[in-house]
């Protein structure tokens, strides 16, 4: 039965319907199911949205619809205990690397990630590795995004990231690289944990990296 009504959820969320994916996570709660399995249910269904909008049935409207109405049951229906309550879907710092300027992509992915309820700090662009580390230290973010467009960024992401293990705080971050920079390679070349080609793929790998480190108990 919670399997069903899972599946019910995410289908819900799929479609964007708001009304129904709040009614069935209300069911939910009431059933005593736990508001993380309510939470993965809405995941998988905003992965599915993601999957339709890779195939040109969804637009960025609907992206921003699927975040609201994450926010809407989270706000609503869940009920964590006290040491798990999430004040938001998580906390992402984010900057285009030193020497590059260029800025409107992760602009785009600065909103979605907003409208889909993560906490963002901007430190803007052409951003020193020791400016990025002294964020660190004062934001605690759990996701890192470090952006580069020119073809000489590759290796101020690379430089950044080499900054951040050093510093001993790479630990307590998830890194995720994108932008033209960093395009078709692997995220192990950076010394990252995920690259991002889309706006669809940053949304989609700070979800899952949030749900790693629940899972994780950090």
């Amino acid at each position: 039965m919670e399997q069903i009504r899972a599946e019910k959820l995410t289908a819900a969320m799929e479609d964007l319907n708001e009304m129904r994916v709040l009614n069935l996570a209300l069911d939910m709660a009431e059933a005593e199911e736990s508001a993380f399995t309510i939470f993965e249910a809405m995941l998988e269904g905003i992965r599915r949205v993601d999957r339709r909008y890779e195939a040109g049935e969804y637009f960025i409207a609907d992206l921003i619809m699927a975040g609201h109405i994450m926010r809407s049951v989270m706000d609503t229906a869940l009920v964590f205990p006290e040491a798990e309550e999430p004040h938001n879907m998580g906390r992402v710092l984010c900057c285009t690397v030193r020497g590059d300027i260029h800025d409107l992509g992760k602009q785009v992915v600065i909103e979605i990630l907003q409208h889909n309820g993560f906490q963002v700090h901007d430190l803007g662009v052409d951003v020193a590795p020791q400016t990025v580390l002294e964020a660190l230290r004062q934001e605690s973010p759990n996701i890192l995004m470090l952006s580069g467009t020119l073809g000489t960024s590759a290796r101020s992401i690379r430089d950044t990231i080499r900054a951040v293990e050093n510093s001993g705080l790479r630990g307590s971050v998830r890194i995720l690289v994108g932008g033209a920079a960093v395009k078709d390679r692997s995220p192990r070349l950076f010394g990252a944990d995920g690259l991002s080609d889309t706006v669809l793929d940053s949304l989609r790998l700070c979800h899952e990296f949030m749900a790693l480190a629940a899972g994780e108990g950090r």
